[in-house]
């Protein structure tokens, strides 16, 4: 059978919306999320994909990876973006495609990458990738809004229009999805970040686990070339996150360190892929590269803290350390949102002690990116709220440690 290459077009409705993309920033399962949500909304409305990044990973035959399922992605879309999957088919062919085409346009659609003549991962990958379906007459029209370079060649957002039959070959099996946009929510941005310092605290246990088995395969260089593509994966979702973070001057404080530490991965994922060739050539793997892995993933929680502190620190706020206090005295102590932890001594509130003190100040640390200094643990400070919130309100910032120096 003779391959018939799809060919780069231009699409009056959907080329416009692919120039405004921050493809650079996206995988393969958010790039054309976000086609759809800027051609629903506005320009730049994709950036919202960024807002919640978390620590998504996988057990598969290959090991433990990061990824991402359709399914995470397709929740976070309908978060952040209001963007939901109203209709689903499962594992049909290109024909089917084609005629689903005629009743819901476009399709959101997932498949393999092998076939796929307009990428350059054809007959060289196998990869979950999406892509939009927007016409199939006699010829079809597909939108992907992906970016990357490869060994291959270069993959960058466009259009490619194919006859039918090079369709159904490039695609012959499939998920296939309507996506709704219902109106795109309006983000508490300080909710979001706040969300996000919980999320990064709670996944601290997984994040070891996986720093433990990347460890132990780095040396394989099936493992090695998979902890490139998590490195790289890894560093796309941060940068995405400081781009959402500029988007608003609320978070523009923010957006800066987050800028910051997306560059610190993109170095690494460099370096990951200059370790990885070694690895190839009979080499172990750089223990400073891995230490440089393990520096940023066990910081998250840390920043994560510190980016959902108000740009004028937490003394500039003596609500928000107040609040943030009791939250956590009532998380550690298990206490319901309707029992009073003011005006009482912390060690009168049923389950206090010193164990569930400590884990009390560790969190709020955590949260508003400070450090009480060592002085301030008296036993006046930690009498009560009153008392430990005038000692946060005089904490320093958190030290921040930049990997590898």
């Amino acid at each position: 059978m003779v391959v018939v290459p799809a060919v780069s077009t231009r699409s009056r409705e959907w080329t416009p919306v692919l120039t405004g993309i921050r493809a650079e920033l996206l995988d393969c399962l958010q790039a054309n999320l976000a086609v759809l949500a800027d051609h629903a909304y506005r320009p730049g409305a994709h950036l919202a994909l960024g807002a919640a990044p978390r620590f998504h990973c996988a057990t598969g035959a290959a090991g433990v990876a990061v990824t991402a399922s359709v399914e995470q992605r397709l929740s976070e879309a309908a978060a952040l973006l209001g963007l939901r999957s109203a209709q689903r088919w499962d594992d049909v062919s290109g024909p089917r495609l084609r005629a689903l085409l005629a009743d819901h346009s476009p399709l959101y659609v997932v498949a393999d990458t092998f076939t796929m003549t307009w990428l350059p991962y054809a007959g060289n990958q196998h990869m979950e990738h999406s892509f939009l379906l927007v016409e199939a007459g006699e010829h079809c029209v597909v939108v992907d809004g992906y970016h990357n370079s490869t060994p291959w060649g270069d993959a960058r957002p466009g259009t490619w229009r194919m006859p039918a039959a090079a369709f159904d070959a490039a695609v012959p099996r499939a998920d296939a999805m309507t996506i709704v946009a219902g109106g795109a929510p309006v983000l508490d941005r300080a909710a979001v970040l706040r969300d996000n310092a919980a999320a990064a605290r709670a996944d601290a246990g997984r994040v070891e686990g996986y720093l433990t088995a990347v460890r132990s395969r780095a040396d394989d260089p099936d493992g090695a070339a998979q902890l490139v593509l998590d490195i790289w994966l890894l560093g796309r979702s941060r940068a995405l996150h400081a781009a959402w973070l500029a988007d608003d001057p609320a978070t523009a404080g923010a957006a800066r360190e987050a800028a910051e530490r997306a560059d610190a991965w993109r170095a690494l994922a460099g370096q990951s892929y200059v370790a990885m060739r070694r690895v190839r050539r009979g080499g172990a793997f750089p223990g400073h590269v891995l230490d440089q892995l393990t520096g940023l993933l066990s910081d998250e929680g840390a920043l994560a803290g510190r980016l959902a502190v108000p740009s004028g620190g937490p003394a500039a706020d003596p609500g928000r350390i107040r609040e943030t206090l009791a939250e956590e005295v009532r998380a550690a102590l298990g206490i319901s949102p309707d029992t009073p932890v003011d005006g009482r001594p912390l060690r009168a509130l049923p389950g206090f002690n010193s164990f569930r003190l400590v884990e009390v100040i560790e969190r709020v640390e955590t949260r508003l990116g400070v450090e009480l200094d060592p002085d301030e643990l008296t036993g006046a400070a930690l009498h009560d709220l009153d008392s430990l919130s005038a000692a946060f309100g005089r904490a320093r910032p958190a030290a921040q440690e930049v990997p590898g120096r």
